[in-house]
């Protein structure tokens, strides 16, 4: 084969990869959120349309019913379709199907004489996809916080115009170097620090020790604020940041 054959070949296979790599992205960029068909009978009510936990998007919704969980798991078996993943935690009846890159969880338990639950639809495609860059972000606040902090969970949200996230951050230092750190961290990202509280004292006598030395910390900037309250137990320190920012456009 010529050098020139060898260069056509190479350059072909390159584009049909690059035409395969973009086709699939696409396709995973336009799969639109399934719909689980549920039983008759429901009254839903929504809980998230946009929430991440732990890089994990889901949306939730709630349900109540007057049937037995019993008969309802029998009618969700029939309304979801087969195959179904079925297990028990905590006296909750559990069922899960996957659809495409999205999986569909049902969880169900005795509310009176009737049923209430949560439907979850997880995107399994886009958490994969975005992974790195998840993993980057969390990257950017490990490395502006003391060393050793680790991300124990977050979950962030949107709705209304405005987006929250919620995370626990957890060391081994005091509780004055996490408090210094964040204050630096929140600067610059463009928070003001309004004020520092602490337990009252008449309140810290009836409070465990790790909560009756605890800090909170409040920041306020325009279209965005902040609190983190700061606690130590034993030889561990948690951070625990809220964050809300109001979307642009929205008042």
């Amino acid at each position: 084969m010529t050098i020139l054959a060898r260069y056509c070949l190479l350059l072909l296979l390159s584009l049909l990869v690059w035409l395969c790599t973009s086709a699939i992205a696409s396709v995973l960029a336009a799969t639109p959120w399934p719909s689980p068909s549920l039983p008759a009978g429901l009254d839903t009510f929504p809980i998230a349309d946009q929430l991440t936990v732990n890089d994990l998007p889901m949306r939730l919704k709630g349900f109540i019913s007057p049937r037995r969980p019993a008969d309802l798991c029998e009618a969700f078996r029939q309304s979801l379709g087969q195959p179904l993943v079925e297990s028990t935690a905590a006296g909750k009846q559990i069922l899960g199907r996957a659809e495409g890159g999205f999986y569909v969880t049902v969880q169900i338990e005795s509310a009176g004489t009737g049923s209430k639950g949560i439907v979850a639809v997880t995107d399994l495609a886009t958490m994969v996809r975005d992974h790195a860059q998840g993993q980057g972000a969390n990257a950017r606040w490990l490395d502006r916080l003391p060393a050793g902090s680790v991300i124990s969970s977050q979950m962030t949200s949107q709705e209304n115009g405005r987006q929250a996230r919620h995370m626990v951050i957890l060391n081994r230092h005091a509780e004055a170097v996490n408090r210094d750190a964040l204050l630096r961290l929140m600067t610059a990202d463009g928070y003001q620090f309004e004020r520092e509280i602490g337990v009252d004292a008449t309140l810290q006598r009836s409070l465990p020790s790790q909560l009756a030395d605890a800090r909170t910390m409040v920041f306020k900037s325009p279209g965005k604020e902040a609190m983190a309250v700061i606690s130590r137990s034993g030889d561990q320190t948690s951070i625990v940041l809220n964050t809300t920012i109001t979307l642009q456009g929205f008042p």
